[in-house]
């Protein structure tokens, strides 16, 4: 079984850079990186208009949890999975196929992860990256921009997704954290203690196999 480290916070915290960052701290392993992203529902299956009056990208229920709770479990049991997930708005884009696995060390990422219980429970280490509320703010506007939608969108976006979700479905769900991950700068204490538990457990697997 491979190890499935969990890391999540609300929009804009860091966790990407941290998921990232774990990956680069243990290259003999080349962990599998599964983003929550990828698994939001493209919102197709419904008209324009309730589309519209629906979508979301920040409450729990624009995401395909049956599909990625098994592709997770997949990967655990050391099978490979494929990515783009038919229903998802990287389907509908379009994006080249992507096959991932094996590996020993598997980490998802996503901001709404701990707000569904099932998943919560695979988790071998919930991680929870987190960064001042201003800054936050800051880098996801920025960000938002910077990938081409004005800056009239995206405020709009932010005040009627964002602020009404964030509290109750990401940052509440840090009570389910193992470790809490400041990130207003980059933390390399928190990417090493990371790595020397997965190096820890993959060690007490080897003895346990032996």
């Amino acid at each position: 079984m491979a190890i499935l480290i969990g890391v999540s916070g609300p929009t804009a915290s860091g966790k990407s850079t941290f998921a990232a960052a774990l990956v680069k701290a243990l290259p003999a392993i080349d962990p599998v990186l599964v983003r929550q992203d990828g698994y939001f529902r493209s919102w197709q299956d419904l008209d324009p208009a309730e589309r519209e009056r629906v979508r979301t990208t920040n409450h729990p229920r624009g995401v395909l949890w049956d599909r990625l709770e098994a592709d997770l479990t997949t990967l655990c049991d050391g099978g490979l999975i494929r990515m783009p997930v038919e229903g998802t708005r990287a389907w509908d884009r379009g994006d080249p196929p992507q096959t991932l696995g094996p590996s020993r060390v598997v980490i998802v990422e996503g901001h709404l992860l701990y707000a569904r219980p099932s998943l919560r429970t695979i988790v071998d280490l919930r991680l929870f990256v987190d960064a001042f509320v201003h800054e936050r703010v800051v880098r996801r506007l920025s960000r938002d921009v910077a990938g081409g939608t004005s800056f009239e969108d995206a405020i709009a976006w932010y005040r009627r997704d964002v602020i009404p979700n964030v509290a109750e479905h990401s940052e509440r769900s840090r009570i389910y954290a193992d470790l809490i991950v400041p990130f207003d700068d980059d933390n390399t204490t928190a990417v090493n203690l990371v790595k020397k538990w997965v190096d820890s457990r993959l060690r007490g697997s080897t003895r346990d196999a032996e």
